[in-house]
């Protein structure tokens, strides 16, 4: 039987996520409205919860442990869900506005889309948005979403559809596990025997993996190289902002990252033209009125 001491407090959970998206606790308080020794002492008292560290503040920006980062994607869903649904309760509370339900694969939604949802959301104020992430094709195929993002190896399969980015992979890491490794931006990948690699689902033949990534450029992998792998993109990404190895990166996901160095880009894209990430949208761009349509929208990312 589920116990409240069980249990962390919603407080804790907000001063933990805030802190780990900003990698900063002075950045979370002042999100939260709170104090930083407040934000502080509720990571630590989740810390005690869970019985382990989270968060590495032994340098600047924090980064959270390897405990830290898996929670931090697992609660970090649940904590959408939550918002999703306070905002759900408050919407049928005040008014019938129309739900626009959104479906698409994890790292996309979490690194593509939920970026852009606050814009979304202001653009049609009289439509309510909801995000429903999943990393299963047959889930996603299925869903009776209004808007779903998914890929597509070519255009024209549906009545409506436009390709949004072709694409383009590419091998990322952090700077710390460049400089641990001899490495620096724009180096040419040649040897992957001793190399810490990181991948989702690498066998998973809907995705670019190291083995294809390796066979396409002809670069001959080791037998036995030494691969991690997680059960969702942005678990992914955040072990290689973590220093614990090289991910293949996804043009239109991975670019925030570069940009704000928190990863380095090696030489060695794949660029493929025709196929990407589609998106079904049941509903027309301008939202305007109920009737169902089907469109496609196709990208170049794979999550």
């Amino acid at each position: 039987m589920m116990i409240e001491q069980d249990l962390p407090t919603l407080n804790s959970l907000l001063a933990f996520e805030a802190t780990v998206r900003n990698q900063s606790m002075t950045v979370a308080a002042n999100e939260l409205d709170i104090t930083q020794p407040l934000v502080s002492q509720r990571i630590r008292a989740l810390e005690d919860t869970v019985g382990g560290v989270l968060i590495n503040r032994s340098k600047k920006p924090l980064t959270t442990t390897e405990a830290g980062s898996k929670y931090y994607y697992e609660i970090q869903a649940a904590l959408t869900s939550i918002l999703n649904a306070t905002t759900n309760a408050k919407a049928n509370l005040r008014t019938n506005n129309t739900k626009i339900s959104i479906s698409a694969y994890f790292g996309f939604a979490f690194h593509w889309l939920m970026p852009r949802l606050q814009r979304l959301q202001e653009a049609f104020p009289d439509y309510q948005f909801e995000i429903q992430p999943t990393n299963n094709l047959a889930e996603l195929n299925s869903s009776n979403a209004d808007i779903l993002f998914h890929f597509a190896d070519h255009i024209g399969k549906y009545k409506f559809e436009e390709l949004l980015f072709t694409e383009e992979v590419f091998p990322v890491c952090s700077p710390s596990f460049a400089e641990k490794m001899g490495l620096k931006a724009g180096d040419f990948l040649i040897d992957l025997r001793k190399l810490s690699l990181l991948h989702k689902d690498k066998e998973d033949p809907r995705w670019l993996n190291w083995k294809s990534w390796s066979e396409t450029l002809g670069i001959q992998p080791s037998k036995y190289p030494v691969m991690f792998c997680y059960n969702n993109y942005p678990l992914v990404v955040e072990a290689a902002i973590n220093g614990q190895g090289i991910c293949l990166g996804w043009e239109g996901l991975i670019n925030p990252f570069i940009e704000d160095g928190k990863l380095i880009e090696l030489e060695c894209t794949i660029k493929i033209d025709d196929k990407g990430l589609s998106n079904l949208l049941k509903l027309p761009l301008h939202f305007r009125h109920r009737q169902r349509h089907q469109m496609v929208y196709q990208r170049n990312t794979k999550r």
